[in-house]
């Protein structure tokens, strides 16, 4: 989207760390910018609120210090446009203010790297039965056991976006077979990717499955009882996108039953995962607290991206990473 270079002065709301290390390249970017520095949790006064045109939703907000920032941000009529850490940007939040006119731009391959490095942390553990190790460790007991390689093995990644993208990628340096599920392959991935029409096929020879799809109404609970069934018996399921993207009672039908022979999780329908689900107690299991993600360069980079669509902003240039409706 092009639009005219901005007049009017920027107020930014941001938060005090991004203030503290980038407030000289943002006042170099905008000299005339007014910056509204957030500190603690608090609702912000509304006769500081209605001054707010500008937004940067950092990673150091999240999720400790969200709350205020975002119901500051909710009473807010004057903002244009914000810019927001993270890939996701399916939470009615969001939605929210892209109904009001809001313009979002995300911040979609900040994350991909440490995430696709997550997910292959999780292949190694659970292929190793690292748990195991650490039992025996704790017990001072000297056991060996025999794993499986990833070498040779068949991984299926679902969504290529950036963090499939790497994920496929660092799977084939692996020497794994690689295939990559995708509305619509371009051919530049790094592995041979197929549409959704292919989904079963690829689920079904996959020793293992890699989830790093967007949330949508037609990929909402798309791993579902039948979804898990096609799978090879013996798979292991990782799920890096969005919980909600999974049944989960069928998922832990699945691992129950034997049918797939463990998950990594880093998303779940409900966050933080409630203490009574059967998932905390499996062996074959590993729970992250999406936190797939949380390198400190990660959240750095995100800044990088803000200010460079910042200087893109009052210049009246179009943004990178743009969401629309």
């Amino acid at each position: 989207m092009y639009m005219a270079k901005i007049e009017e002065p920027v107020t930014l709301l941001v938060s005090d760390n991004v203030w503290a290390r980038h407030g000289d390249a943002i006042r170099s970017i905008s000299p005339g910018v007014t910056p509204i520095v957030y500190e603690g949790n608090d609702v912000l006064p509304d006769e500081i609120i209605s001054t707010i045109n500008t937004v940067f939703y950092s990673s150091d907000l999240w999720p400790e210090r969200s709350r205020g920032f975002v119901l500051s941000l909710l009473k807010a009529n004057s903002v244009k446009w914000m810019h927001t850490f993270s890939a996701g940007v399916d939470s009615p939040f969001f939605v929210q203010l892209m109904e009001r006119g809001i313009r979002l731009t995300n911040s979609s391959g900040a994350t991909a790297s440490p995430i696709a490095q997550t997910t292959v942390l999780y292949m190694l553990a659970l292929s190793r039965n690292v748990r195991a190790w650490y039992q025996h460790q704790d017990k001072h007991e000297w056991t060996r056991h025999e794993f499986a390689e990833l070498d040779g093995a068949r991984l299926a990644v679902i969504g290529m976006g950036p963090i499939g993208i790497e994920t496929a990628r660092l799977g084939v340096a692996l020497n794994m077979n690689v295939e990559a599920i995708r509305r619509t392959p371009n051919g530049t991935e790094p592995c041979p990717t197929f549409s959704f029409d292919q989904l079963t096929r690829v689920l079904g020879q996959a020793d293992w499955v890699a989830v790093a799809l967007p949330l949508t109404d037609d990929t909402r609970k798309i791993f579902n009882a039948e979804m898990f069934a096609t799978m090879k018996p013996g798979a292991h399921f990782i799920n890096v996108g969005r919980g909600e993207l999974v049944d989960e009672d069928a998922l832990i039908a699945a691992l129950q039953s034997g049918h797939l022979a463990g998950a990594a999780l880093d998303v779940f329908a409900t966050e933080p995962l409630p203490p009574d689900s059967p998932l905390w107690d499996m062996d074959n299991v590993i729970i992250t607290p999406h936190s797939s993600s949380a390198s400190a360069q990660s959240g750095l980079r995100s800044e990088d991206l803000f200010l460079k669509n910042l200087a893109r902003y009052v210049a009246g240039e179009p943004l990178i990473n743009e969401v629309n409706l």
